[in-house]
């Protein structure tokens, strides 16, 4: 029997059978946020991740902290990823550089609000360590991430992604490509499967856009432990609304009894 690599965070299983349902909060300002909070919360997602980067205060560390306390105060025991997603790893361009968006997880690590952390694999090596070694100190665990909007790399270039984020000391390695053709579908679920063989840590993929949906609904089959679906907006290509992710789930374990 498959040996599970399990996180268990506020009663959420990331690892276990199923795949856990994130939605993203893609809101621009706080008032906004508390909006979209309330309405995906009520979806009952297992996990909702803050993709800050969409948030027009994100350069001003104190906007960020006030609403990261009004969503944490509003989420309960919901587990919250907090993203400030690259520019060029599929992110919104905003005026925070690497060191800066090192130093905003730093601060928002420090005030405890956030269960995980979402860092790209492409920052510079100190700068991974550093936010690995503060999420560490900090008690958050940390998603060392890898994205490509352009194409869909070799399927050894994908499992050597993730088990670079395992050597690194994440907790849990992510990979998302956009495929060209059915082929490169095949390949991003190959390597999560070949991956998942091999690390010691959760992982998470998807094949993004319309081609790659069908990852999004079994990718868990083949090693990812979490699929994003949208709540009220989408923060990638292809995710699908969580009540047709949670009855595809329903009916994937309902088949696998």
């Amino acid at each position: 029997m498959k040996q599970e690599k399990v996180i268990d965070v506020r009663g959420r299983r990331l690892g276990g059978a199923t795949p856990l349902i994130c939605s993203p909060l893609v809101a621009k300002t706080a008032t906004r946020l508390a909006e979209e909070s309330a309405a995906v919360l009520g979806k009952r997602p297992d996990v909702i991740e803050w993709r800050v980067d969409y948030f027009e205060g994100v350069a001003d560390a104190a906007a960020v902290l006030a609403s990261g306390r009004a969503l944490r105060a509003a989420a309960g025991e919901t587990p919250i990823i907090f993203t400030c997603r690259a520019a060029h790893e599929g992110g919104q361009p905003i005026a925070l550089d690497a060191e800066g968006i090192a130093k905003l997880y730093g601060a928002v690590g420090a005030a405890g609000l956030f269960d995980f952390l979402d860092f790209e694999l492409s920052n510079p090596p100190a700068l991974v360590r550093r936010v690995r070694e503060r999420s560490r100190e900090q008690g958050a665990r940390l998603i060392l991430s890898y994205h490509n909007f352009g194409y869909t790399p070799g399927r050894d270039f994908l499992v050597d992604r993730f088990l670079e984020a395992d050597r690194l000391g994440a907790d849990v390695a992510k990979v998302a490509a956009m495929p060209r053709d059915r082929a490169d579908v095949l390949a991003l679920l190959e390597a999560t499967a070949v991956a998942e063989a091999k690390a010691r840590i959760p992982l998470i993929s998807m094949s993004m856009g319309p081609l790659g949906v069908a990852t999004r609904m079994v990718g868990g089959v083949f090693g990812s432990s979490l699929s994003f679906a949208i709540g009220e907006g989408a923060s990638a290509p292809g995710q699908m609304p969580i009540a047709d992710l949670a009855a595809v789930f329903a009916a994937l374990a309902r088949a696998q009894e």
